[in-house]
């Protein structure tokens, strides 16, 4: 989003706030005081008194935690986003830095009267906590895979409330671990028994710091561009499902009996494909009033910009500029061409960069998994050569040689074709499509491609210890009722990100293009009816 998403300097211009309760919005309004903010300056230094509370009407701001006697940028703020939040939270000292990248207009409020008056604001007050927690959640976990415009506006994760009870059986388990060892002393058990009690307390911690990271793994974000929802079991799953928020049909909320009494439920996102589902999250109520503002505000922000387009090419029309020379001007930059592609990738290389075209390769743990047996054969060949060499074969010298030379052969081509078959399955992002090509030596190939403007979601999945090990996985691309997948490749995330951005710059040169045109023929129908009363208004003066 840019600052021309925000037409008017108010807390209610901001996607979050605008549908609080009037009688909310003014009282929260006259709180906020608007200052400029000058470029390569700090807005506030950490370990300082958190004293206001920020929304960024415009510019951008960075973020940078001190990490021993080096200061490392952990964010990128870009306009719609809050800082500042330890204000909100009532934290005594700022967690991080924030510097001015480029010059920035923000609103802010005294964390003092900004939290007396929230005592009186009910639902701006759950709204800005949940916003200010899911801030110190983006800053504390890093989701490098996010754009660097991308702004972040609501982060949450599973509630506390199913902390406790995962956490029930290493904690009772450790106090029964605990309780015996006075019991093996005064009964006089053997040294066994002590060894066992042992292990049920190391058995109870592992499993209860298991259990603490398996609840805080799973993450729900929803950005100015797309609703993620992470996923992750410690040491042995690992998934990351997203869509457009341009592919949202609409929002719901559910909770059970047991979620409602203690504030936590599900969001359900249904979109054009499977619904994501932001499981078990706290004030799921507000989220979901927040995720629905989002939606609707990109919706009318594109509709806004499709008016001053056709408000920019009328004006153009009637001033004179011809409209050969406007068109000329909207698709120069689109008529650049892409560079030569004439790098291949090399004999082990999982991923390529030729110009805008991205080509991988299966993880080359598969490689090697399938080079093991006829490596084995050939290793078998090379060892029974020896034995005959040596007099060792219980056979005749020649027919053994003949033996070991076909045993080394046949392991030496199976290793051949192995790799030739690893080699030969490819996987591309171009600008335009995603293509599969799976290819057997000497046998049958078979070409996929989808257009990046048909897919409808994404997501991957490490559905292993050992993929997660290894850092490979399959990415799943969903066009209409049919998965596309990149199956076993490197660094899935990576791989998912790259399909993302072909994705949005694809979506957003359509949308260009579309608008533009759609302009262009509001444009001439306004400029003929307005030529055409210009000459019956003249004909009415020549008749005068």
């Amino acid at each position: 989003m840019n600052s021309s998403d925000f037409p008017r300097p108010g807390i209610t211009s901001f996607p979050l706030l605008a549908d609080l309760p009037p009688e909310e919005a003014a009282a929260l309004e006259t709180l906020f005081e608007e200052k400029q903010l000058v470029q390569g300056k700090d807005v506030y230094r950490e370990d300082e008194s958190a004293r206001y509370f920020y929304f960024l009407l415009s510019g951008t701001i960075s973020l940078w935690h001190r990490r021993g006697s080096k200061e490392e940028q952990v964010r990128l703020l870009n306009p719609g986003e809050v800082f500042g939040e330890e204000a909100l939270l009532g934290l005594p000292r700022r967690h991080a830095t924030a510097y001015v990248e480029s010059e920035a207009v923000v609103l802010r409020a005294s964390s003092e009267s900004l939290r007396a008056r929230l005592r009186f604001l009910p639902t701006a007050d759950e709204i800005l906590r949940t916003v200010a927690r899911g801030r110190r959640l983006v800053r504390s976990v890093s989701f490098p895979w996010l754009e660097p415009d991308e702004a972040v506006f609501l982060a949450t994760r599973k509630s506390s409330m199913l902390l406790f009870p995962g956490l029930a059986v290493p904690v009772l388990l450790g106090l029964i671990s605990l309780a015996s060892i006075p019991v093996i002393h005064y009964r006089l058990w053997p040294q066994w028994a002590y060894a066992l009690s042992a292990a049920g307390i190391i058995f109870s911690l592992a499993y209860g710091i298991w259990s603490a990271v398996d609840w805080g793994n799973d993450y729900y974000l929803i950005t100015n561009r797309r609703v993620v929802a992470i996923r992750r079991v410690p040491l042995v799953y690992d998934d990351r499902q997203e869509a457009p928020l341009s592919m949202i049909q609409s929002v719901s909320v559910s909770s059970t009996l047991r979620q409602r009494p203690l504030g936590y439920g599900d969001v359900v996102v249904n979109t054009f494909t499977r619904p994501i589902v932001f499981e078990s999250v706290p004030h799921p109520t507000t989220v979901a009033r927040l995720l629905e503002r989002i939606w609707k505000d990109r919706q009318q922000t594109e509709e806004r910009n499709q008016r001053e387009e056709i408000n920019r090419l009328l004006a153009q029309r009637l001033n004179g500029v011809e409209t050969a020379e406007i068109r000329r001007e909207e698709t120069a930059s689109s008529s650049e061409a892409s560079p030569p592609q004439t790098e291949t990738l090399g004999a082990m290389q999982t991923r390529l960069v030729n110009g805008e075209t991205i080509t991988y390769r299966k993880h080359r743990f598969f490689l090697f998994r399938n080079l093991f047996l006829p490596g084995l054969l050939a290793v078998f060949g090379l060892m029974l050569g020896i034995l005959n060499t040596a007099g060792m074969f219980p056979i005749d010298r020649p027919s053994g040689t003949a033996i070991a030379a076909g045993v080394l052969l046949a392991g030496l081509f199976w290793a051949i074709y192995e790799y030739m078959d690893w080699a030969n399955d490819l996987y591309q992002v171009t600008p335009e499509q995603i293509l599969a090509l799976h290819r057997k030596p000497l046998g049958d190939e078979e070409r996929r491609s989808a257009a990046l403007e048909n897919i409808l979601s994404l997501e991957y999945d490490r559905s292993s210890f050992l993929a997660r090990m290894m850092d490979f996985g399959t990415v799943k691309a969903t066009v209409g009722q049919v998965s596309f997948t990149f199956d076993e490749v490197s660094d899935p995330i990576h791989v998912q990100e790259d399909i993302f951005r072909r994705m949005e710059a694809k979506k957003r040169k359509g949308a260009q293009i579309q608008h533009h045109q759609r302009s262009q023929e509001i444009a001439d129908w306004i400029e003929t009816y307005h030529h055409m009363t210009r000459g019956e208004t003249d004909g009415d003066q020549e008749k005068e």
